[in-house]
């Protein structure tokens, strides 16, 4: 089989399907490529204001209304109430100590909950992929998009004119396409960069973690456990179950997101230090995240061991899944004409849920970059600031998200390093809401900030260093949110723009 399309874009997740929507709107033929059928499990399902507002921003511009269904928790209800999702009010995060149940001596000495909506009407969502992976995709080749699931890419060339041909395999033979561009949306598998030899810049990332994961039934209420052990959860801006929610262990942290389906996303993120894993592949029945095959972590931890007494694993269906190092990045552009989305090119860590901002964002970006820039020095330059926005990003993402491990055993240290990200998080979500049309999401274009991250970072890292003043004084000017205030006892009630 041989086609010729405008643009071809590997990997069918919900970036891809969205960008290849957009397109075939504005007239283009395009191809969605993928090694995979829907539906299928998937992971990075935590959604926050800014992937909101750019959602929004997508359905306006290239007439996709069902775009803007999905970014609230009650506009997703109302329209598709038949696709599952989690409804998420901000993020919250308590400290744990082995051997004990979660405790207090004084509210916010232990735990931190920072909103992300004014009421649950506009809250953000959690996605559960598998489902709203394969609508998206359907909408897609709905607009007529070439479905090209279940083909493997085997070679990438390009002529001496800058076209590109690629080749896949699948069951029933294979085929060759003829296009203009290639955007890479393959996610972790990064199928440009693994057959392009891409150089391997993973060496400069300061983060070094790795993950396991999986999805249960009949988790907990974490919410239900804290009113039991006497906390006043009344206190609480929102219900600590409708969130992003971070348990805080000795060397890492533990996720809970909670979709309206009665599955939780559970997983557990560990600091590697030093160490550099590459033994990645499927766990071993000692790595799931349940208590009676898990007693070396999760018993460990009375209150977490509680919550995971009676879940059982739903999927994936192979197991529960365990990576090496998490941490992979190349450059996101292979030539003039072939983009890699952020989320192909980079994976940094879950921590302050990124990633589907930073893929949504690249969507915007490369549709600007195809469709309003037709003058080749014009493409030109809009496609080197795509990739000098992604290395800034990158690398202040790097260095707030290395920092607040580095500090993650001492609470209040913790607590600064997560009010630097949410202030810069939050001066981006104003631009947004005002107009704007910022080159860099979290506020990484504003060389003031950038400095204030790194001065603010290595103080962090200073155990002996007073830290509180130099932070609350000199994120001043972008703390829009009130927030590093003590009054509030770690209990923001609203910090974003909706």
């Amino acid at each position: 089989m041989k086609n010729k399309v405008d643009v071809a874009i590997i990997g069918a997740g919900f970036a891809g399907s969205i960008l290849a929507a957009a397109l075939a709107k504005s007239g283009l033929r395009v191809a969605l490529i993928d090694s995979t059928h829907h539906p299928r499990f998937a992971i990075g399902e935590s959604s926050t204001p800014l992937a909101d507002m750019i959602l929004r921003r997508l359905a306006q511009n290239y007439q996709l209304p069902y775009l803007e269904a999905l970014s609230t928790w009650s506009s997703w209800q109302n329209q598709f109430p038949e696709i599952a999702c989690g409804r998420k009010r901000g993020f919250t995060y308590y400290q744990h100590h082995r051997n004990q149940k979660f405790s207090e001596q004084t509210l916010g000495q232990s735990s931190l909950l920072v909103a992300a909506s004014a009421n649950n009407d506009v809250a953000d969502t959690h996605w559960y992929r598998s489902e709203v992976d394969q609508f998206l995709f359907r909408k897609a080749v709905d607009l007529g998009v070439m479905d090209l699931l279940g083909h493997e890419i085997t070679q990438i060339a390009r002529d001496e004119l800058g076209a590109y041909t690629l080749r896949s395999m699948c069951q029933t033979g294979g085929a060759t396409l003829h296009s203009d561009w290639i955007v890479d949306a393959s996610g972790a598998s990064s199928v440009s960069a693994r057959l392009l030899n891409a150089t391997n810049l993973t060496h400069t990332l300061h983060t070094q973690t790795r993950t396991t994961y999986g999805h249960y039934r009949t988790v907990g209420s974490w919410s239900q456990q804290l009113n039991e052990l006497g906390h006043n959860i009344a206190l609480n801006p929102f219900d600590s179950d409708d969130a992003a929610q971070h348990h805080l262990l000795e060397n890492g942290w533990l996720w809970m997101l909670r979709f309206n389906n009665g599955i939780t996303s559970v997983g557990r993120t560990e600091w590697l230090g030093s160490e550099t894993l590459h033994n990645g592949g499927h766990a071993h029945s000692s790595d799931i995240m349940n208590a009676q095959a898990h007693p070396d972590e999760v018993q460990d931890y009375p209150s977490l061991a509680e919550l995971m007494a009676t879940a059982s694993l739903t999927g994936p269906p192979d197991g529960v899944r365990s990576t090496g190092r998490l941490q992979r990045l190349v450059a996101p552009l292979l030539s003039q004409r072939h983009l890699m989305l952020p989320t192909a090119a980079m994976t940094l860590d879950p921590l302050h849920s990124t990633g589907i901002a930073h893929a949504l964002a690249g969507v915007d970006r490369i549709l600007n970059i195809i469709m309003l820039n037709p003058n080749e020095t014009e493409q030109r330059q809009a496609v080197q600031q795509y990739e000098t926005s992604f290395f800034q990003e990158s690398e202040l993402l790097d260095e707030l998200v290395s920092t607040t491990y580095w500090v993650m055993n001492d609470f209040e240290r913790f607590t600064a390093a997560c009010m630097i990200y949410f202030a810069g998080a939050i001066c981006c979500e104003e631009r947004y809401q005002q107009g704007q049309n910022p080159t860099h999401l979290w506020n990484a274009d504003d060389p003031g900030f950038v400095q204030f991250c790194k001065q603010a970072c290595l103080a962090l890292r200073q155990p002996n260093l007073d830290y509180q003043a130099m932070i609350t004084e000199g994120l001043a000017p972008w703390n829009t949110a009130g927030l590093m205030d003590p009054s509030v006892q770690n209990r923001y009630a609203y910090t974003a723009t909706k």
